[in-house]
């Protein structure tokens, strides 16, 4: 695989010579005006990623390594990983935002907030969409995360990002869809996309794609493997069929036989079996939609790493979440796509296409998977889905009491130090009288 180069310090000033040297040596999925390029390179599974706030609270930021697999028989499924995604946060005394008409460089006033983001994505009715959407996403999230207008000077920068991001996940798959449907190709996709920011984890997504997290329950340790996004199927969800009805579509199967339906339920006009896609320019008329459902886990610290997996409907439908984890949980992470690729070609017929995308977020980078270190006692997490609301209702705030920004996160943690040698002279001073 190609290894992904950390940047030592934001991009600035450079010439438009030196911009395009750049353009065509890394050879970028697009650029975003001021916020650098995107590798499409895929991680075979050997390289890691070490992001740059890790030297200075390694705890809080673990290292990444991603591995895929794939089974190709119609070709449709498309993924995006990167591992090393920026975002300009531009200042409210800065000389503007990105779409503003000003200048784009990175200014002393600004700051640059480091991500990792990966999507995959199930084409139907041929790979148009689902290119387009690999091509496209992370873009229309940069620009989406400035919608909102300059962060304020007294704000940190992080917690400007996970405050944005959840509204601009939204935002960008409206945008995806929007572009594709202006396209007029008859084509869609579901789309799953998880954006990593030290251990937060925030995913989105339309269709039957599903993206999963791991603490190692399969290595004796840890809760049970969750799911981080849902499943759009008519077949499972009362709530979207009830809301395919209320928009004016209609529920059903394809055939019937002795009065009985036959396959899945579908929505028509558009005929698909799920209620939430990227393009399908017909099943919007029957109230097919492309707003996500968002959940977030901020992962305890006192868990060493994590495995996030993400795969196409050809492994969900061969095997369950506590089956995937059970068979994926002892390997490294290149080992472990490619025995739950293997896994679901042996439950499942070979008519579908099987994508599996394994991201492991190491405490050690030299460590081969990310349970290599077992925590002191089993740790407790809640994926917050989505974001505490209901399934169809407006997301609630973050609580801050129970889930408190990136800044206050890393500020416990540094001062981890300060409270461990306070606590220590107390226990003296008692001891001595």
């Amino acid at each position: 695989g190609k290894r992904v180069a950390e940047r030592s310090a934001p991009p600035c000033r450079r010439s438009q010579s030196e911009r395009e040297r750049g353009s065509r040596a890394a050879a970028p999925i697009g650029r975003v005006r001021g916020f650098g390029l995107f590798d499409r390179a895929m991680p075979k599974g050997g390289d890691v990623h070490v992001p740059l706030a890790r030297a200075v609270d390694p705890l809080g930021n673990p290292a990444l390594r991603a591995a895929r697999s794939r089974k190709v028989q119609k070709g449709e499924d498309t993924s995006f990983e990167t591992p090393d995604a920026t975002w300009v946060a531009r200042r409210v005394d800065g000389r503007g935002s990105a779409g503003d008409g000003g200048t784009q460089d990175v200014t002393d006033s600004d700051a640059v907030v480091h991500f990792s983001a990966f999507g995959l994505f199930d084409g139907h009715g041929g790979k148009a969409c689902a290119e387009h959407c690999a091509a496209t996403m992370l873009g229309h999230l940069l620009h989406a995360l400035d919608k909102p207008g300059p962060v304020n000077v007294d704000d940190h920068p992080d917690d400007a990002f996970e405050a944005r991001l959840p509204g601009a996940l939204r935002d960008a798959f409206a945008a995806c869809d929007a572009e594709f449907l202006a396209k007029d190709i008859h084509s869609g996709a579901t789309a799953t996309v998880v954006v990593v920011h030290g251990r937060c984890v925030t995913t989105a997504a339309v269709g039957d794609s599903l993206a999963t997290i791991d603490l190692g329950v399969s290595c004796g340790f840890a809760a049970p493997a969750a799911r981080l996004s849902p499943e759009h199927r008519l077949d499972t969800s009362a709530f979207e069929r009830e809301r395919i009805v209320a928009c004016g579509g209609e529920v059903r199967a394809t055939a019937f036989e002795d009065g009985k339906p036959v396959g899945p339920l579908r929505v028509w006009p558009g005929g698909l079996a799920v209620s939430r896609t990227i393009g399908d320019r017909n099943g919007k008329r029957g109230g097919v939609v492309s707003e996500p459902e968002v959940s977030r886990v901020v992962v305890p610290d006192e868990q060493p790493g994590f495995r996030i997996t993400l795969a196409s409907d050809g492994l969900w439908d061969a095997v369950t979440v506590k089956q995937a984890a059970q068979c994926s949980g002892r390997l490294a992470t290149a080992a472990a796509a490619a025995a739950l690729c293997k896994q679901a070609q042996k439950q499942k017929d070979n008519r579908d296409d099987i994508t599996v995308l394994v991201v492991d977020a190491l405490a050690d980078p030299a460590h081969k998977d990310p349970f290599f270190v077992k925590p002191p006692w089993k740790t407790a997490f809640k994926v917050k889905w989505p974001l505490r609301g209901a399934p169809g209702k407006e997301p609630l705030l973050d609580d801050p009491e129970s889930c408190p920004p990136p800044s206050a996160r890393a500020r416990w943690r540094l001062e981890a130090g300060a409270r461990e040698e306070a606590a220590a002279a107390a226990a003296a001073a008692d001891a001595r009288e």
